[in-house]
């Protein structure tokens, strides 16, 4: 990411990440992403989870979880329950076809 944003990783660390122990997270505007624009603006630069998302671990354990992410993704079919969501991605999961 700090090649992609051509700053010194203070600066982009000061600017974008939220930092909590060794867990970095990028900042929420608006309830979005900060790079989240029509797209990720640092697409090429994202980290390692933002390209899993929005298959974090934590929609699996809780359908609240899973109800606050599918109101932020536009990438998520919201015609599907809960249930059946996590019926496509567990088989995914266990297909070996995908890892979160």
């Amino acid at each position: 990411m700090v090649e992609t944003l051509h700053q010194p990783e203070e600066q982009v660390r000061q600017s974008f990440w939220r930092v909590t122990g060794n867990t970095v997270q990028m900042k929420v505007v608006d309830g979005h992403c900060i790079f989240y624009q029509n797209g990720c603006t640092v697409h090429d630069g994202r980290p390692w989870r933002c390209g899993q998302w929005p298959l974090h671990p934590s929609i699996l354990d809780d359908e609240s979880n899973f109800h606050t992410i599918a109101e932020s993704c536009p990438g998520i079919n919201r015609d599907l329950s809960y249930h059946q969501f996590c019926e496509i991605l567990g088989s995914l999961l266990n297909s070996g076809s995908l890892s979160c």
